[in-house]
């Protein structure tokens, strides 16, 4: 299950077909992409979250949920009721994943000077229309959610991205939960760089496949 990011406000591009499509062929896997109502169009994060659940839910496993940057947001909260309702995905992989919907990490605002991509105030104005009062739930801002009980997580993030802040503490949070945590971090990059056509998104793709193979058979 791929949830494709774009700020909660635009559909899936080029890059995330051609990724879902590499992941189809590689894995032998089928991948679902849902196409979830955005935000300015009224879709919301207590409305998309449990949809996404409920469709996770409707196929056989084992089940891997994937996303980015915004779609990041939504893979870890459903991973979270997923395991909530006793049916944890085998894997959950976040590309460059938007976790603390918050902002509040001091580190962000020193990120913001090296990041070409993301503005914190712009986000804000999203999470806005997106989550609103839901910010401080433990479900929909996932960072605030308890972590115990998920299956593996595969985590890449980019140091030149304002939500590289963020990624490391939840990385933090969840081994400390006991989750098992594969974690890359690339010095330098932007933010969703596994999706982009570089050296390091190949091998971060490379990465993902490698992973969705690994789940043991159930």
């Amino acid at each position: 299950m791929y949830l494709h990011g774009g700020g909660w406000i635009h559909e899936a591009s080029s890059y995330h077909w051609k990724l879902i499509e590499q992941l189809a062929e590689e894995t032998f896997s089928t991948v679902i992409m849902p196409v979830y109502p955005l935000a300015h169009e009224g879709g919301t994060a207590a409305e998309v979250v449990p949809f996404v659940t409920k469709l996770s839910q409707k196929y056989p496993g084992p089940l891997t949920l994937m996303g980015d940057s915004a779609g990041g947001s939504i893979a870890m909260s459903a991973s979270l009721l997923l395991r909530n309702e006793g049916s944890p995905a085998a894997l959950t992989v976040l590309i460059s994943p938007a976790l603390d919907l918050r902002m509040t990490n001091p580190e962000i605002d020193t990120v913001q000077t090296l990041d070409p991509w993301l503005v914190k105030r712009g986000q804000l104005e999203l999470v806005e229309m997106w989550a609103g009062d839901d910010v401080d739930d433990a479900v929909l801002n996932p960072f605030l959610g308890e972590l115990w009980g998920l299956s593996k997580l595969l985590v890449f993030s980019g140091t030149r991205d304002i939500l590289n802040p963020d990624t490391r503490l939840f990385v933090e949070q969840a081994r400390s939960a006991g989750v098992d945590v594969e974690y890359h971090e690339k010095a330098g990059h932007i933010h969703v760089y596994p999706l982009l056509p570089i050296p390091e998104g190949k091998q971060a793709r490379r990465q993902i496949v490698q992973a969705i193979l690994g789940i043991p058979a159930p």
